[in-house]
Formats: structure tokens, sequence, C-alpha cells
């Protein structure tokens, strides 16, 4: 969390950090021009909170636990590289890459809903390399909002409010 902390404190809006997210995660063959990032050289300590790296950061590389945020059609394989059969097979190798960093734990997650620059909301669908892995080898998670369970005290103070 530091980390991701100190790289959007070198941004003076969070427009901006977006942005340049944006960016990072749409470039294929070099980084956008003014990203500054550090190598990952080895994978943390046990202790250490977390690790956050690309793709091309991790080769070679393995954590207990790894997540792989947005594995969703247009995102991972990426819109750009899906415009030649080159492009979205270097993309399922990166794939490769990605679900092979994990020693004991591995999800790949994706949001079910995403908003567009016009604030509508849009339905995700997992990436086409997600439906290409065989059911059997996984266990989908919905994870959403859930009321939290109140204990009795709480519950007969909530009917009191109400």
């Amino acid at each position: 969390m530091r980390q991701l902390a100190n790289f959007a404190g070198r941004f003076e809006t969070t427009a901006t950090f977006l942005s340049e997210l944006a960016l990072i995660n749409t470039e294929r063959f070099t980084p956008p021009e003014g990203t500054a990032g550090e190598d990952v050289v080895m994978g943390g300590d046990e202790d250490e909170a977390l690790t956050l790296s690309s793709v091309h950061q991790a080769k070679g590389l393995e954590w207990r636990a790894v997540f792989i945020l947005w594995v969703a059609d247009g995102r991972f394989p990426s819109a750009r590289s899906l415009r030649d059969a080159e492009g979205e097979e270097e993309e399922r190798r990166l794939f490769y890459v990605a679900l092979t960093r994990a020693r004991d734990e591995l999800y790949v997650c994706y949001p079910l809903l995403e908003s567009d620059r016009a604030r509508q909301s849009i339905i995700q669908r997992p990436s086409r390399f997600v439906t290409e892995v065989p059911r059997e080898l996984f266990e989908i998670w919905d994870v959403g909002e859930e009321t939290p369970l109140l204990d009795a005290s709480e519950a007969d103070e909530t009917k009191l409010i109400n």
C-alpha cells in the first residue's frame, strides 16, 4: 500500500493519477512517457505486506499469494492487442506468466461493472483467457458488499433506532 501511495503522491489530482494508470494498462511495447517505477529484483520478504508489479516485471519471480487485477475482456487482453493475432498471443503468454507467479494462492479478479467516461455502467465479462481455463481448475467467488452481521445487542439497538 505504501508503494501505491508513494506512486500516487506524485500526481496533483486523482484524475491525472488515474489517467496515468490507464496509460500504463494499455501500453504494449514501451512504457508511457513520464512514468517511473522501481524494478522488482526479487520477491518480498514474508513479512512484507504488498508488492505491486506489472506482469512484465514479475517474470521469473514468485510470491506466496498473487492477485491479478482487471482480468476483463478488453483489459487483459487489452483492446489494442486484439487488433492482430500476434498481439493476442503475446497477451496470452503474459497471462500464463501472471498465473505462474503464485506459489500457494492465486486470485484472478475483474469487476462486474465499470463506469465509462460518460459515467454509464458497463457490464464486464471475464477475459477470454479465463474462459479458456478448464472449469474444474478454479472456484468462482462473487465478492460484493454484504450487510454486516450484527450481534444480538446491536440488532436490538437497530430495532430501536428504526
